[in-house]
């Protein structure tokens, strides 16, 4: 994909790197050219100077062509403004924006600006680690109670099936790392102790499969 970030941030940065090793065609825009020292000496993307909604820098960026554009500076207004640019006047069909004042929500509701809400998903993860700390997250969704998480799973699990882990409409694997290899199962796939398991789970149901956890805690009575 050819995809536009503005901001070179510790998020831009990162993003950016992560999606041009993927293979991606990636450009940066940051408006402070000492922004682009954090991508590396590895980034094979390209660098551009200049504001997140200038439409000239924009252009030299490649957006014309551009899959998606993400604007992750550190303002939220710009990060509107930029979306809105790739999106009336380039026609980018996938924008998203950060957005770091939880006040300037309902703004972005609005505009119909998709958005990650940071500093909601930080306390989000926060919370379930601290509650939960068996688990690792991957990601907790801006909106909705759906986690994308690692469980490993010890004796209790061994011989069921991805069926039987399963819990409908609630918990749905993913994935299932052994022995070095990953790989999708079908819902007869049998388990074993020690299988590193990727799953969509929601809000609540992680206790119905705590004991089939290593490192998990017994539930008090």
């Amino acid at each position: 994909m050819r995809i536009v970030i503005a901001g070179c941030g510790r998020v831009g940065s990162d993003l950016a790197n992560t999606l041009s090793e993927e293979g991606h065609d990636v450009s940066v825009v940051d408006a402070d050219t000492d922004s682009f020292e954090m991508l590396g000496g590895t980034f094979n993307g390209t660098v551009h100077v200049g504001r997140a909604y200038d439409v000239k820098v924009l252009r030299e960026a490649g957006i014309e062509f551009a899959d998606v554009f993400v604007a992750v500076t550190n303002g939220d207004n710009a990060n509107a403004m930029a979306v809105q640019v790739a999106r009336s006047v380039f026609g980018v069909p996938q924008t998203i924006a950060r957005l770091d004042d939880p006040a300037r929500t309902e703004a972005y509701r609005a505009l119909d600006i998709r958005h990650v809400a940071a500093s909601r998903l930080t306390s989000r993860v926060i919370h379930e680690q601290i509650v939960d700390e068996e688990f690792d997250y991957h990601i907790t969704f801006a909106s909705g109670d759906v986690e994308i998480i690692d469980m490993m799973l010890s004796e209790e699990a061994a011989g069921m099936t991805v069926d039987d882990l399963e819990v409908r409409g609630q918990l749905r694997i993913a994935a299932v790392s052994r022995g070095g290899r990953t790989l999708i199962p079908a819902e007869d796939f049998k388990l074993r102790s020690g299988d590193l398991v990727t799953a969509a789970a929601k809000h609540g149901v992680l206790a119905r499969v705590r004991k089939y956890l290593f490192d998990a805690e017994p539930e008090l009575a």
